[in-house]
C-alpha cells in the first residue's frame, strides 16, 4: 500500500505503528487533541490498513534468523582469531554449534531439596563444608 495521500493521516498511521496511543498519535499528527476523533480516524479502513502494513514491515525487519546469528558468531570468531584470543574463538565456535543444532547446551542442575527433606547428617555435612552442597 502506498503512502496515504493525506499527510496527517500518514503521520497518524506511522505514529500508531510505532506504538503511540491513538490520542497521542492524533495530536502528534497536528490535530487538536480529541480522543473521539483519534478513535474514529484509527478505524478508517485506509488508515487501519496502512498501520497494519507499517507494523508488518517493522516486524519483518526485527526478525533475526539462526543463519544471521551464525554469521555474527563467525565474525566474532574471526576477530578473536585475528587478535589471538583463543578462548573467545572457542566460545564463538560453541555458539555456532548450538545455533546450528549440532551441539546442545547442557546445564547440570542438582536436584534441589528443601532443608525439611534433609536428614540431620546431611545438614551437619553441609554445615561442616561451610554451606556448599556440591
Amino acid at each position: 500500500m502506498p503512502i496515504l495521500p493525506n499527510a496527517r493521516h500518514e503521520l497518524f498511521a506511522q505514529n500508531l505503528a510505532r506504538g503511540m496511543s491513538k490520542a497521542d498519535a492524533y495530536a502528534a499528527a497536528g490535530y487538536r487533541p480529541c480522543q473521539q476523533n483519534a478513535w474514529r480516524l484509527a478505524r478508517v479502513p485506509e488508515v487501519a490498513d496502512r498501520v497494519a502494513e507499517l507494523q508488518s514491515r517493522m516486524a519483518e525487519r526485527t526478525v533475526i534468523t539462526a543463519s544471521q546469528l551464525i554469521d555474527l558468531a563467525e565474525g566474532a570468531r574471526l576477530l578473536a582469531m585475528k587478535t589471538k584470543q583463543s578462548s573467545a574463538a572457542i566460545a564463538a565456535i560453541r555458539e555456532m554449534g548450538v545455533l546450528a543444532g549440532v551441539r546442545r547446551e547442557q546445564r547440570l542442575q542438582a536436584a534441589a531439596r528443601t532443608l525439611n527433606e534433609m536428614s540431620d547428617e546431611e545438614l551437619a555435612e553441609i554445615a561442616r563444608r561451610g554451606g556448599d552442597r556440591e
